[in-house]
């Protein structure tokens, strides 16, 4: 997937992003940053495990459209 892709997103989408995004930040203003801090330790542990093999499939799979 290309990085302009992510801008062409459609209004649903966008709208989709911002709903959940702000689901997180309404938690922290009102003083609940335990649910914060349990959500982002959950995000950091699943970058950690899956991001390296998901940028190797993308390394690989570019390499593969080049041949």
């Amino acid at each position: 997937m290309e990085l302009e892709h992510l801008f062409r997103q459609s209004e649903f989408f966008l709208t989709l992003q911002l709903v959940l995004t702000g689901s997180l930040f309404i938690p922290g203003m009102i003083g609940r940053t335990d649910l914060y801090r349990s959500f982002v330790r959950k995000v950091a542990s699943n970058v950690v495990s899956f991001g390296p093999m998901g940028l190797l499939v993308y390394v690989l799979y570019n390499v593969s459209r080049l041949g």
